[in-house]
């Protein structure tokens, strides 16, 4: 193997010039979505014929500069990882061949760390399969020597070489991350499946964890935490960055396979407590006698022609009167001249979620425990913090008493509440009604895990569809959906749901059955009968609130409208003409084009 002798000179001088920049890609807790910590990868300069690291290391190795090279990498991004004073740990390569000469047992790797006051615990050592060891003795004796100053040790790139289940048995292990080529296309591949899902048996046999490597898609998500991996680690989860992030944008990802997208937050006109604003100009006398007057009084809003400009807090006034010629010093200033100047001010329409970050956000101390509501700017009344928290927690209590177990979408009790809520506030909406068709013959071919697996991908389509839009997405139970549009974008938004799972549900089938265009399986009758591909169907109606007095009547008009869905041939949307049950109008519309 030859290479270009320029690269020899080029890569000696990154080397003297430290001119590599360390990447941190984060590795997620496919469970709790926690990140677990970050891998350090490197790159040359951008400009540099070595910028990539598959060539700057192939040039080290055939230059003879393998060890500095990975000494330098090691210690910038043990440095730029303890700048970053991030939790987690730091996922560290090493190639196995310099673990038998450079570091061991010279300790260079837990002097850096000491340097940095970096504890050896946080770090994992990676050692890849790639690397054919001829002593795998010395390399024992190496590992065995990290482990003493505290390490973990992790297997890489397990099923890219020749001896993974070797080195497994001689090492073992604390972590082994499945190599990115058994990941890419897992859900297609039943070979890669049966592959996976006997490495992570073995692993929980012999007490190693798994990180599932090259996670690109949803489908390949979902399947490695069907399969059990306890970790993950990819371009859809996040990419490499210089810079590290305390919350990555991967975990959204996550959390929207354990929560999905809910989108009718209760506002904080909920919780407006209507208590009297003053005027800036009013002395402190005035307002010392108001919280006299009204000992429930916390906190009370200064405006100026009805716009808020401030707050004024009871017990600081109060202590401000209670010094020493406080009152005398005081008791004459206009309040606006003793008021907190930067409130948290929120709109009555804001919900409680986003009023929550901006309260936890504000850093104006005992003012902090209240934030004034406004109408349009104008000032409507004012905002307890323990009551927010109060309302809260009442939601989270009822959202998890009443979600559907398997997307955590809202279930029955919600949706209702939510339709009474629009129908009592005579609010327009459109309601869909969606439902797999032939989803019981999938599930007895490939079983239920399977079938929650195609539940989860149709909550999950219909929540990224959707979120964003003031929407509410309910799980009434098994394969029925419902979305309450309050939005105007319902028919586009439908129609991109439909087309989204007709592309992705594909890759819940194996290849055979895709290709055949569906299955055979066992009718309700007890015959063998051909069932093509699952598809979607949606029926959709406008309640009229004149018309339906609660959600009984919705319900009774949207499940006419899902029965005419699902006698199109081949799925798709319907919209009923009908607004309420005792409408004269019992025309049907036709089929929305999909």
């Amino acid at each position: 193997m030859t290479i270009n002798p320029n690269y020899c000179t080029e890569l000696s001088h990154l080397i003297r010039q430290r001119a590599l920049t360390p990447l941190f890609q984060p590795i997620f807790n496919l469970s709790s979505t926690e990140v677990l910590g970050y891998e350090a990868l490197i790159r040359g300069p951008s400009n540099s014929p070595l910028h990539s690291p598959l060539l700057l290391f192939k040039a080290a190795l055939m230059c003879g500069m393998l060890e500095p090279l990975e000494m330098l990498c090691r210690q910038i991004s043990i440095e730029a990882f303890a700048r970053a004073k991030m939790p987690g740990l730091l996922f560290l390569n090493v190639n196995p061949l310099l673990l038998l000469t450079s570091d061991h047992p010279s300790g260079l790797t837990n002097r850096l760390l000491q340097q940095v006051e970096l504890d050896p615990s946080r770090v994992v050592i990676e050692i890849s399969e790639q690397y054919q060891v001829e002593d795998p003795s010395v390399l024992i004796k190496a590992v065995n020597h990290y482990r003493e100053l505290g390490f973990s040790i992790a297997i890489d790139d397990l099923g890219s070489g020749f001896s993974g289940l070797k080195l497994w048995s001689e090492l073992k292990p604390d972590i082994v991350k499945i190599d990115r080529y058994f990941i890419s296309q897992l859900h297609t591949d039943p070979t890669k499946r049966a592959f996976v899902q006997n490495i992570v048996a073995l692993a929980n046999a012999t007490g190693s964890k798994i990180v599932a490597e090259g996670i690109e898609t949803q489908e390949e998500l979902l399947l490695c935490q069907e399969l059990g991996a306890d970790y993950g680690q990819g371009f859809l989860l996040g990419r490499p960055a210089a810079k590290i992030e305390s919350s990555p944008p991967g975990r959204y990802l996550l959390v929207k396979q354990k929560q999905p997208y809910t989108a009718a937050a209760e506002k904080v006109s909920a919780i407006v407590q209507f208590l009297p604003a003053v005027e800036s100009g009013v002395s402190a006398g005035e307002v010392m006698q108001l919280f006299s007057n009204n000992p429930d009084w916390a906190g009370l809003a200064v405006v100026e022609s009805g716009i808020p400009v401030g707050m004024i807090n009871r017990a600081q006034l109060l202590a401000m009167f209670a010094m020493p010629y406080g009152r005398a010093l005081y008791e004459k200033k206009p309040i606006k001249r003793l008021m907190a100047v930067n409130p948290v001010v929120v709109d009555e329409h804001t919900s409680l979620d986003d009023v929550s970050q901006l309260v936890t956000s504000n850093e104006d101390g005992d003012n902090n425990w209240f934030f004034i509501i406004t109408s349009a700017q104008r000032y409507a009344g004012i905002g307890s913090v323990r009551l927010l928290l109060k309302k809260i927690t009442e939601r989270k209590l009822q959202h998890a008493r009443y979600a559907n177990p398997l997307t955590l979408l809202p279930g029955n009790v919600p949706i209702y509440q939510e339709v009474d809520r629009l129908l009592s506030q005579h609010r327009h909406f459109t309601l869909a009604y969606a439902d797999l068709n032939h989803f019981k013959p999938y599930n007895d071919i490939y079983g239920y895990s399977r079938g929650d697996l195609v539940l989860q991908l149709l909550g999950e389509i219909i929540c990224q569809v959707v979120a964003g839009s003031g929407n509410f997405v309910g799980h009434v139970g098994g394969d029925d959906f419902i979305i309450i549009f309050t939005s105007d974008n319902w028919q586009t938004a439908c129609q991109q749901i439909v087309q989204d799972f007709n592309q992705r549900i594909v890759h819940y089938y194996d290849a055979s059955h895709v290709e055949a265009g569906g299955l055979s399986a066992v009718s309700r009758s007890g015959d063998i009968c051909f069932y093509p591909l699952l598809t979607l169907s949606i029926g959709v109606v406008l309640p009229d609130p004149t018309l339906c007095l609660c959600h009984h009547d919705v319900a009774a008009i949207a499940a006419a409208a899902k029965a005419e869905a699902k006698k199109l041939p081949a799925g798709g949307i319907f919209v009923s003409r009908r607004r309420g049950p005792a409408t004269a109008v019992s025309v049907l519309a036709g089929p929305l084009p999909h």
